[in-house]
């Protein structure tokens, strides 16, 4: 896991927690962190410590296969097939090669006060449309004691494995972790994490506690499907996880929920009231890297009662490593399940192969080719097939 250990080393020892900025509600929220914070550097006179970091990805991708019907908003049904890459920020592909989907850039700064106190700032451009520089996340740490932490800021929320490092393109060894997968209309949330470190004989031992909410104005997930901008809230966001690892083995298992709440953006409309059921996020990943083998698997299921459907979903890869080069297979899964007649489930069920070449230290190129089945009744994006190259950089 050469390219992980380089990695870790971007985040100061913790993973980095990315999206796009929407202050919404939690503004007083950020305000009396930020001012606490101003407060104790003052208390602190100087830094003693300053470290800076970043990333950038360069993907161009298309889509190929024949006509097939959309069930996408307008902008996104061009030509005869697409392909969904970021459901969170609505990179999609059409037949057309195309780099705005997926390439990014993101710098990242910590500035430390004294071993127990710092604030760290990232931000990230992206070649989305609206979505050309912003402020991802940023965030006040205090370690409590040598195992324990604490966060107060603008997160990534952590539902899966990649999540806290999914815009970090060089971590892993495809060009994107699975959509089937990673694919959420809320990617960041406002609030604080608590994490316990600790070694355990052989092994080792992250816990994180989170809570927190969000409000996403002119979500980019729900603009795939609707050309009226729609914003949505998670609140109440409450959330664990456990993270374990020895030798050549690393297993997480996680937990979230919170409330839902969609609304029209023009007209104020209420689509989805927030007093309807919590959704609920379960995840497990299981990972290991036994000589020149690598295998990723991930596992999740949501409940989304007010949305009407639940989900269950995974994504399972082997890898082989010869060299600075990686062949990595794999196969994904989303299928849901309706709670009402009127909505339609999406059934959706793709595989990949991928190759990866270590151009230089912190650098890769990779290729990858996917095959995507919409076997849902009325088709989203509708099968495809998928030719996608990246190249991938820490700094």
């Amino acid at each position: 896991m050469a390219q992980h250990q380089m990695f870790m080393g971007i985040c100061g020892g913790s993973r980095p927690r990315v999206h796009r900025t929407e202050w919404g509600h939690s503004r007083l929220f950020f305000a009396l962190s930020l001012g606490l914070g101003l407060g104790l550097a003052a208390q602190q006179a100087r830094a003693q410590e300053f470290s800076g970091s970043g990333f950038a990805s360069l993907v161009v991708g298309r889509t190929t296969g024949g006509c097939v019907s959309s069930g996408l908003a307008p902008a996104f049904s061009k030509g005869c097939t697409r392909y969904i890459a970021d459901w969170g920020h609505a990179g999609v592909y059409g037949d057309e090669l195309s780099a705005s989907p997926e390439s990014r850039i993101g710098l990242q700064g910590t500035v430390k006060f004294n071993p127990s106190f710092s604030v760290t700032g990232q931000v990230t451009a992206r070649g989305l449309k609206d979505q050309h520089a912003n402020l991802e996340w940023l965030y006040l740490a205090y370690q409590i004691a040598p195992e324990w932490t604490l966060q107060v800021g603008r997160k990534r929320l952590p539902l899966y494995y990649y999540s806290d490092f999914q815009d970090v393109g060089y971590a892993y060894n495809t060009i994107r972790p699975s959509p089937d997968v990673y694919g959420w209309d809320v990617v960041n949330y406002n609030g604080a994490s608590l994490s316990y470190a600790t070694e355990l004989g052989p092994w080792s031992l992250r816990t994180d506690l989170l809570f927190g909410a969000e409000k996403s104005s002119k979500n980019a997930y729900s603009r795939i499907y609707s050309d009226a901008p729609k914003t949505v809230e998670w609140s109440n966001i409450g959330g664990a996880s456990v993270e374990f690892s020895r030798d050549w083995f690393t297993g997480r298992v996680s937990y979230v929920r919170s409330k839902f709440k969609q609304t029209d953006k023009d007209s104020g409309v209420v689509d989805v009231a927030e007093d309807g059921p919590a959704q609920e996020f379960l995840g497990l990943a299981l990972n290991a890297d036994v000589g020149h083998w690598i295998v990723r698997t991930e596992f999740g299921r949501a409940t989304r009662k007010s949305l009407n459907y639940k989900a269950q979903f995974y994504l399972a890869t082997l890898g082989y490593r010869v060299g600075d080069f990686t062949l990595t297979g794999g196969a994904s899964s989303y299928q849901e399940d309706s709670y009402a007649d009127s909505y339609t489930p999406v059934k959706l069920r793709s595989q990949l192969l991928a190759l990866r070449y270590e151009l230089h230290k912190g650098g890769a190129l990779k290729f990858q080719f996917d095959r995507v089945s919409d076997s849902t009744v009325t088709p989203g994006a509708g099968s495809a097939r998928v030719l996608s190259a990246s190249y991938d950089m820490v700094f």
